[in-house]
């Protein structure tokens, strides 16, 4: 009986806890606290732990909800360890503008290399800002 419990079928396996590592590293990236990336979610910060240990697995739903927040795509959390995409040495910046609601930001770069796709045509362009 005790066998049975130990292998659970919703226990973590390698890639969700892959994905908890990569949510951990992102999360501390963005000096994120673990409280404040719950309180976005509106869950507790301990459940946050259990994500990032690999003890809960990400349901899909909060995954996405975690890339919204992160500002990352959701492939960021599947890109593979070893030959990761082209961007594994660039850092990709994804920004949201549905969430400002009127608010003014401003974007301030320090010499900026950049590849801007179009996401109608798929094309890529490359730009340079100073």
């Amino acid at each position: 009986m005790a066998n049975d419990l130990s292998k659970n079928k919703r226990s973590s396996n390698a890639r969700d806890r892959y994905i908890a590592r990569k949510l951990r590293e992102r999360r501390i990236e963005m000096r994120l606290s673990q409280a404040d990336l719950a309180n976005s979610l509106g869950i507790t910060h301990q459940q946050v732990y259990k994500y990032e240990q690999g003890i809960d697995r990400i349901p899909a739903s909060r995954l996405y909800e975690f890339a919204k927040i992160l500002s990352v795509p959701i492939s960021f959390f599947y890109e593979e360890e070893k030959g990761e995409s082209r961007l594994s040495k660039e850092k990709e910046l994804v920004v949201t503008c549905a969430n400002l609601q009127a608010r003014k930001v401003r974007l301030k770069f320090f010499k900026l290399k950049a590849t801007l796709t179009d996401t109608n045509t798929q094309e890529d362009y490359d730009v340079e800002i100073f």
